[in-house]
């Protein structure tokens, strides 16, 4: 697989667990910053909201295990009983063309991409405390009580993991929207401007 230090564009990775405000984040950085979005693959069925082409592409496992087997995915990972891919193409073309491509995905898709793609930017977005996290789940009214609490529970773990862990370059609370996007967009001029 092609390293990404072979392209001048940044590849910068939104990473943190279900109702952290990943998504949030990621339209006000797409509005402030000149950022391609790349849409993730999923075998997740449609929910109110998604909007075709602009958040998931839904697909049959069929059609998902298919592209896996010809090497189509950037990163993949099974989430919840579904599985998520993020397709090389656009994303290598847009970084080969100088631009900075933003992916918002899950830890385990995030460690694939620190291995396969080692300058790229990790940033993890936490809750500012674990009640926040459970009322945001809750609001979000589209789980059910069992799977908001499966959400929140595999929440916490992969929390605990991201602080430990050094694979993320960066942790920004998400405790202000106002505030972590501004911290998110210093960090990525940062990274652009030849920082850590």
């Amino acid at each position: 697989m092609a390293n990404q230090e072979k392209h001048s564009g940044l590849l910068i990775v939104l990473v943190g667990p279900s109702g952290v405000g990943k998504s949030t984040i990621s339209r006000r950085l797409e509005k402030q910053l000149d950022v391609c979005y790349t849409v993730s693959a999923t075998t997740r069925p449609k929910r109110p909201g998604d909007e075709v082409g602009k958040t998931y592409e839904h697909i049959s496992r069929e059609e998902f295990f298919r592209r896996l087997d010809r090497d189509e995915f950037l990163e993949y990972a099974q989430v919840y009983d579904e599985y998520y891919g993020t397709p090389k193409h656009p994303a290598l073309d847009y970084l080969a063309q100088g631009r900075n491509v933003l992916l918002e995905i899950d830890v385990q898709g995030a460690l694939q991409v620190r291995y396969q793609y080692p300058d790229a930017l990790l940033i993890f977005i936490l809750p500012p405390d674990e009640q926040t996290l459970r009322r945001r789940l809750m609001e979000r009214g589209r789980d059910s009580p069992a799977e908001i609490e499966k959400r929140f529970r595999a929440a916490r773990r992969e929390i605990q993991m991201a602080k430990g862990s050094r694979a993320f370059d960066y942790k920004v609370i998400n405790d202000d929207l106002d505030r972590a996007v501004d911290e998110i967009v210093k960090i990525i001029r940062h990274k652009r401007s030849g920082g850590i």
